[in-house]
């Protein structure tokens, strides 16, 4: 009988733990960090950029360079990009160590800068592969937002595209 009993405890401690450990992945955070902002250079040549910091974006217009404008995201914009941040845990600093080395040309890579809660995190990825699944769903995320706002579709098309 306390054979069984060591062995029920034992299960129920697995279980336990295991459900704390991945916890991250339903967190939020209840309350805007105010120091939350992050920066982030995307796209081909990684020349698309969209910076909280300093409250802009720059977009790739291939042939015709590049322009900048300012955006300011809204506070409900921010909680959502925190929110997706937090629920992928992306200042896990072992979880994204990546080799910044293009396999591809022209090369498209992505690189991160977040600041949460005093914490910073720098990313950066070259090739689009499993690992950083994740990631690229949260940048496409993250334009989408940018792309949608008024600031940004007033912005001149691009013109051309890269070879």
């Amino acid at each position: 009988m306390k054979y069984i009993s060591i062995k029920v405890f034992l299960v129920v401690f697995v279980i336990l733990l295991l459900a704390c450990s991945n916890s991250h992945t339903t967190k939020t955070m209840d309350e805007m960090p105010k120091d939350f902002n992050f920066s982030l250079d995307y796209s081909t040549y990684g020349k698309q950029k969209i910076d909280t910091f300093n409250g802009i974006i720059v977009k790739d217009l291939i042939k015709d360079g590049t322009i900048e404008a300012k955006i300011t995201l809204t506070q409900a914009e921010k909680k959502q990009i925190l929110d997706e941040m937090v629920r992928i845990n992306i200042m896990a600093v072992d979880k994204y160590e990546y080799q910044f080395s293009c396999m591809s040309e022209p090369p498209s890579y992505s690189k991160w800068h977040i600041q949460i809660n005093g914490e910073t995190q720098d990313i950066s990825f070259c090739n689009s592969t499993k690992d950083v699944l994740e990631l690229i769903k949260l940048q496409d995320f993250i334009h989408t937002i940018v792309s949608s706002r008024e600031e940004y579709q007033d912005l001149p098309e691009a013109n051309g595209w890269y070879e």
